[in-house]
């Protein structure tokens, strides 16, 4: 049944008049800035958009319409967030995709307030979340429940911890530092300021016992979690929009790192689907022409400074892009052979405009 109040439950859009200048998620240390650096505990109201994906207009609408968040204010008049409001929010979020009207919602909540009852997301022993690549028992069923968010030097001893735990090639100790990051962060974040930026950390350590074998398992790990964040982020809409796939040209190479960034960041505009690494190329093609993908990125080997692509076309109206990514003060670059080489942002903008 459509419920009209769901309409206004939507994710931020770099598109909206109020979000002009969106949280460039192509640096990590942005995306850190805006999530973790507040010595007061309060959002504004641009990151909190980023962290629960709710419209800033639709955060407005809630307040005004239904008194739903009530943020405080500076004396400018600028709404700022605690992390109470942020749990919250997330709670309306998955009551209103669970078909609950807004005013619902309200009425609910201010029994709550009025009964002294506390939410499932705030009790005294909250439920352990779920790894990235775990699905959640229930929408709405954990929340982050850390009472302020971490510190730049408790970012920086989950990430020594991820590189620990590749080190040692240890699946449980990686798992437990995804337990513990997502209690204060969301799962996009986590992806990006601690895992990625573990890896990128780890590539750059030249000597270590079995280099090679460490950075492929940690790459298929972290694979399998953004696969999981791609299909959960996924709106039913994007499914009637094009796809873009991407994938490496040789086969089971290790993703990098900043071949990851990239993704996400394409992501957060388009459709992104990746294709299994193990698939012979002749698999690859009918995987496209079966999903009917329009846009198809291949990623080249960093390292092959001679990568060329092979000749020949695809069938169909698929579109090949080729990259290849180089450290991030390259400038752009595009080959004779038509490959798109410099830094993930220069790629970034340049395959923005392609893919649209």
């Amino acid at each position: 049944m459509n419920n009209p109040a769901l309409h206004e439950c939507t994710p931020a859009s770099p598109s909206t008049p109020e979000n002009k200048h969106p949280i460039d998620l192509t640096d990590d240390r942005a995306a850190l800035d805006e999530c973790v650096r507040h010595e007061d505990g309060l959002f504004p109201i641009r990151a909190v958009a980023h962290i629960t994906g709710i419209n800033p207009i639709t955060l407005r609408a809630w307040e005004r319409r239904y008194q739903l968040i009530c943020p405080t204010r500076t004396p400018t008049g600028h709404r700022l967030y605690s992390p109470d409001d942020i749990q919250k929010i997330q709670r309306v979020k998955a009551m209103a995709a669970q078909g609950m009207g807004f005013s619902q919602i309200a009425a609910l909540l201010a029994r709550e307030a009025q009964q002294g009852t506390l939410t499932p997301q705030l009790s005294s022993t909250p439920p352990t979340p779920p790894a990235l690549g775990e699905p959640h028992s229930q929408p709405g069923a954990w929340e982050p429940s850390s009472p302020s968010p971490p510190s730049l030097g408790q970012v920086n001893s989950l990430i020594e911890r991820v590189k620990t735990a590749v080190l040692h090639l240890d699946a449980m100790a990686l798992r437990a530092v995804e337990h513990q990051a997502l209690i204060w962060l969301p799962p996009e974040v986590v992806l990006r300021a601690i895992f990625i930026e573990g890896l990128q950390q780890l590539e750059l350590r030249e000597a270590w016992p079995d280099r090679d074998l460490g950075l492929h398992w940690f790459s298929q790990y972290l694979r399998m979690r953004l696969e999981w964040w791609l299909l959960q982020n996924a709106s039913p809409a994007d499914s009637q929009n094009a796809l873009t796939l991407v994938d490496t040209w040789e086969i089971d190479r290790p993703m990098m790192a900043k071949e990851f960034s990239l993704i996400m960041s394409l992501a957060a505009s388009f459709n992104v689907k990746m294709i299994p690494p193990t698939t012979s190329q002749a698999q690859r093609a009918r995987l496209s022409n079966r999903w009917q993908a329009r846009h198809w990125i291949r990623l080249l080997n960093p390292a092959d400074t001679a990568a060329a692509p092979p000749s020949g076309r695809l069938s169909g109206t698929t579109q090949l892009h080729w990259c290849q990514l180089l450290p991030d003060e390259h400038p752009l670059n595009l080959t004779a052979a038509g490959v798109c080489q410099g830094g993930v942002s220069h790629c970034q903008h340049y395959l923005r405009k392609k893919l649209t």
